[in-house]
C-alpha cells in the first residue's frame, strides 16, 4: 500500500475518521493512468479533506471467485471507501470487488470494457462517443494532474515530443525542419525540448544534437514524473506533436499558448478528429496556422477537467 497524498490516515473506522471522506485508488502501475486518477484525487482534496490510499495491483490482483465471495484482501487493513477510483480496464474489476467486499462508490476514468451501468459514475472523454446515462459524465481529454498556472512567464517555452502510433507516420526530417522555423522565429524565448518513451532513437539523438542558443534538450528517462508539471507551471508557450493528445491536455490545462507540431496521420481516427476539434474551437494553433501568423494564442476557455469531475462527485454528496 502506498499514501502519496497529504492527507489522514487511519486503521480503525471511528467516528471521527468516517467525517472525513475515504477514498481508494486502485492503481495498474501505467503512468498515463495513474496521472488520470491521481489528478481526480488531487482535485477531490482541494474541495475537501480527504482520506486516500492507494491500492497497486501488482500487490494482488483479484479474481471473480473475489468476487462472487466478496473478498477484497488487498485493502483488508484499510478503512471501508467512500469511493474508489481506477483509470484502466485493468482496474475495472477490482472496483467491483471492492464495492462488493466493502461498499462504497465506484468511478470508473475511461470508457469501460464492461457495460458502465456496473459502475456509480463514468468520466469518459467526449472523443469516445459514449452512450448517455445518469452515471456517464463526459470530458474534454483524459483528465490529468496538472493545475492551473499563475506563474507562466512569456521568455519560457517548452516543447514535447511524442513519437509514432497506429495513427500517426513519423517523420524526423520534417520534424527539425519545423523545430527549427520555430527557434528561429522565436529567438527571445528560452525552449526547453523534452522526449518520451514513444520517441524514436533516432529522433533522440536528432534532439541531442540541435544547435540553438536558445534551446535544451532533456532525455526524459533524465527526468523525475513531475519535470513536465513544474515546467508547464513556468512555461508560456508550449509546443507538441498532435500525436501526444494526453501532453496536449496536459499544456491546455496548465492556460499556456499551445501549438501542434504537425506529423503526418495515417488516416482519420477518434484521436486525428479530437485534434481537429480543438484546432476548429481554436484552442490551439497548427503549424500550418503558425506560419502564416507567427505566434500561440492562449485558449479562449481555460480546461480544468479534474476540477470538474471533482465538482460532479461533490454535487452527488460524496463529499458532505
Amino acid at each position: 500500500m502506498e499514501n502519496e497524498l497529504p492527507a489522514r490516515h487511519s486503521q480503525k473506522v471511528t467516528t471521527e475518521s468516517r467525517r472525513t471522506p475515504v477514498i481508494w485508488r486502485i492503481s495498474d502501475g501505467r503512468s498515463g493512468h495513474d496521472s488520470q486518477s491521481k489528478g481526480l484525487v488531487k482535485a477531490l482534496n482541494l474541495i475537501k479533506p480527504c482520506d486516500c490510499h492507494d491500492i497497486k495491483l501488482a500487490d494482488r490482483k483479484p479474481g471473480l471467485l473475489d468476487l462472487l465471495l466478496k473478498k477484497f484482501p488487498a485493502a483488508k487493513e484499510l478503512p471501508d471507501p467512500d469511493m474508489i477510483i481506477g483509470a484502466g480496464h485493468e482496474t475495472h474489476l477490482s472496483l467491483l470487488c471492492a464495492k462488493r467486499a466493502r461498499g462504497g462508490k465506484t468511478i470508473v476514468i475511461m470508457k469501460p470494457g464492461i457495460p458502465a451501468n456496473c459502475f456509480d459514475f463514468c468520466f469518459i472523454p467526449e472523443h469516445d462517443a459514449p452512450k448517455m446515462a445518469d452515471n456517464i459524465f463526459t470530458t474534454k481529454g483524459a483528465i490529468n494532474c496538472i493545475a492551473p498556472s499563475t506563474e507562466q512567464v512569456n521568455d519560457r517555452g517548452l516543447i514535447l515530443v511524442g513519437g509514432p502510433s497506429k495513427h500517426f507516420y513519423w517523420d524526423d526530417e520534417y520534424l527539425l525542419q519545423q523545430l527549427n522555423e520555430i527557434l528561429t522565429t522565436h529567438a527571445d524565448i528560452n525552449w526547453e525540448i523534452s522526449d518520451s518513451p514513444r520517441t524514436p532513437e533516432t529522433t533522440r539523438d536528432l534532439l541531442a544534437e540541435l544547435q540553438k542558443p536558445n534551446a535544451e534538450y532533456k532525455d526524459c528517462s533524465s527526468k523525475g514524473p513531475a519535470w513536465i508539471a513544474r515546467r508547464l507551471n513556468l512555461a508560456a508557450n508550449v509546443w507538441v506533436t498532435m500525436d501526444s493528445v494526453s501532453m496536449v491536455y496536459e499544456s491546455l490545462t496548465s492556460g499556456a499558448a499551445v501549438g501542434l507540431l504537425d506529423v503526418p496521420t495515417s488516416g482519420t481516427s477518434k484521436i486525428s478528429d479530437n485534434i481537429e476539434g480543438l484546432v476548429e474551437d481554436k484552442m490551439v494553433t497548427p503549424y500550418s496556422r503558425w506560419l502564416s501568423e507567427r505566434k500561440l494564442n492562449r485558449p479562449p476557455v481555460l480546461l480544468n477537467e479534474a476540477k470538474r469531475c471533482a465538482e460532479r462527485l461533490h454535487e452527488s454528496g460524496l463529499l458532505h
